[in-house]
């Protein structure tokens, strides 16, 4: 008895990874319009809305995945790492983003399709073949019925069909195919000149006050308000906190409702939080709160976090420091950029010389060493990318002007190239042509999704777990 309960636990267990595995995310999916009240929004895509339910089934079929795979090194800290609520957000919205794009682009999944496609899963097959008593016992299992299911199913596949529309016809030449082989394989050799900013740099009186005047308006502070604010969050937060607002407005004090009503951390501090600048809240809370008198308490206000009202205690208006309360740091400022003036100067100097001198001559005179890296493929030095990326523009023995990097101008000089292996390309073509392919449907695609993305209305709600 034991036992079999032993193997049944197994038998589910590995049922429950052929699903997550094999069967799409559409088995959490469904979507609302907007009017769907009782349940509310997580997001808006273009007007069609994205309810709570289907949102916190999208979480836990995530969740569910994660423990499947890595067992018990998941756990909580794991999952916000992964950010998978957020993922869960995003897969989501894509999801809709794309049916409403298949959709715009009038594709149809015939039944033939839907019927090869069903049948090529292996969760319902029974030795090498679908059995259609495994896949309705399997549907009956997941709590889905066959016509809802296959609803679903073309869905998908219609996503599928969309994608194949934008990548199909892409193309690739054997020139973009040598040309990125030799990028991904030549290796080039280096000798270069590090010329350090100097440490000890003096900055005169007359300096600092002269950069004062010139730029003091980089040094003004922005104005700043202090507030306080009652958060409420969840599906009746609109109405809590009209309540909350008259019970203000009828003279109740402000700070004891924050302490005592307010779902904010801020709580704790009857709802203070400090001073602040624009910019440093989010935007339709800012708006509201710098447009408030002192004293003044504003109209219910909503956020992603939630419901709020705020109230203006103190402001403190824009204004320009004295000298001496900025002068250390125009004095850093000013030290910062003669260290990189004096040593991209110094720099130029010796770039000029190398015309006529050798780079070992040059060292010895500035007082400097050759540096060298042998030879190397991109990414694969120790040099600034930039750096690096430049230096495989040059030509053997060709000098470039002074490039900035992390610490100093670098003047570098290329000593040896190393082409392509014709032999290894012949060997490695295949292989590489197909991978070279695939990376660049997926730049195309994820290009495609982006601008996709940026030209939809998309709309985020608070959530509440």
């Amino acid at each position: 008895m034991v036992m079999l309960k032993i193997m049944r636990r197994r038998a589910r267990r590995i049922l429950w990874i052929t699903i997550i595995l094999i069967i799409p995310a559409f088995i959490w999916w469904g979507t609302g319009g907007l009017r769907e009240r009782g349940i509310g929004l997580v997001a808006s895509v273009n007007g069609k809305g994205i309810t709570r339910e289907v949102y916190y089934k999208e979480v836990e079929g995530l969740y569910r995945a994660m423990r499947e795979r890595m067992g018990d090194a998941f756990n909580q800290e794991m999952a916000k790492i992964l950010n998978l609520e957020g993922a869960a957000l995003n897969s989501l919205i894509k999801r809709e983003l794309l049916l409403q794009e298949a959709k715009r682009e009038r594709i149809r999944v015939s039944d033939q399709e839907l019927r090869k496609e069903i049948k090529s899963y292996p969760a319902f097959q029974k030795e090498g073949k679908f059995d259609k008593e495994t896949y309705f016992a399997l549907l009956d299992w997941l709590g889905y019925t066959p016509q809802k299911f296959e609803e679903e199913m073309s869905k998908e596949i219609s996503i599928t069909k969309l994608k194949n529309l934008i990548l199909d016809g892409i193309e690739i030449s054997e020139k973009e195919i040598r040309d990125e082989y030799l990028k991904m394989n030549e290796e080039i050799e280096i000798e270069y000149l590090l010329i350090k900013p100097e440490k000890d740099i003096r900055t005169e009186k007359e300096e600092v006050e002269e950069y004062y005047e010139q730029q003091k308006e980089d040094y003004r502070i922005p104005e700043k308000i202090r507030v306080r604010h009652i958060l409420v969050k969840g599906e009746e937060a609109s109405e809590k906190i009209k309540e909350i607002k008259k019970k203000s407005k009828a003279g109740e004090d402000f700070e004891s409702l924050a302490k005592e009503l307010s779902q904010c951390p801020s709580k704790e501090k009857g709802g203070d939080l400090g001073f602040f600048k624009k910019g440093d809240m989010v935007e339709e809370f800012e708006r509201v709160a710098f447009g408030l008198k002192e004293g003044q308490i504003s109209r219910p206000v909503r956020s992603r976090f939630g419901y709020h009202i705020i109230k203006l205690e103190e402001r403190k208006e824009s204004y320009i420091p004295p000298l001496e309360e900025v002068k250390e740091k125009i004095k850093r400022t000013l030290k910062e950029e003669k260290r990189w003036k004096t040593a991209k100067e110094r720099a130029q100097e010796i770039t000029k010389e190398m015309e006529k001198e050798d780079l070992e001559i040059l060292a010895k005179k500035f007082f400097l060493e050759v540096e060298g890296t042998g030879l190397f493929k991109r990414g694969e030095s120790n040099l600034p990318r930039k750096i690096e990326e430049e230096a495989f523009g040059l030509k053997v023995g060709e000098v470039k002007d002074p490039l900035r990097g992390r610490d100093g101008y670098y003047i570098i000089k290329v000593i040896k190239r190393k082409g392509m292996d014709e032999e290894r390309f012949s060997q490695e073509r295949e292989a590489f042509t197909e991978d070279f392919i695939q990376k660049k449907k997926a730049t195309v695609y994820n290009q495609w999704y982006q601008d996709l993305h940026q030209r939809a209305k998309i709309k985020i709600y608070p959530v509440e777990r």
